[in-house]
């Protein structure tokens, strides 16, 4: 998926691993997705189910709980998914511009 940014900038979600995206649980959904977890954890261990039954279930719960989040690496402009994973834009004044908000550690994967 490619994002035109206003500013001319173009973010890209091709990989994994990208310093300008990030998964956003809202709280609304953070203990709810905590105890989808436990629930899962729960069963597997009461059927003595194998570890990819959990995995799996782990990862979609946290998937559907998840929104993206994405930065213009270039104007700092933020893109939200909404509830309808619609994208919305949300622009910093100039003085507060960091363009690097989302990431975590050090490297760049593109």
């Amino acid at each position: 998926m490619k994002i035109g940014c206003p500013c001319g900038g173009v973010i890209y979600d091709q990989t994994d691993s990208l310093p300008d995206k990030a998964h956003l649980i809202p709280d609304q959904e953070w203990f709810p997705t905590f105890d989808a977890i436990d629930v899962v954890i729960d069963d597997v261990i009461a059927k003595r189910a194998d570890a990819d039954t959990a995995y799996i279930a782990i990862r979609r719960i946290l998937g559907k709980a998840a929104r993206h989040v994405y930065q213009c690496r270039t104007c700092a402009r933020l893109f939200v998914d909404d509830r309808q994973r619609q994208l919305h834009a949300f622009t910093l004044k100039p003085e507060d511009t960091c363009t690097e908000i989302l990431r975590n550690r050090d490297g760049d994967s593109q």
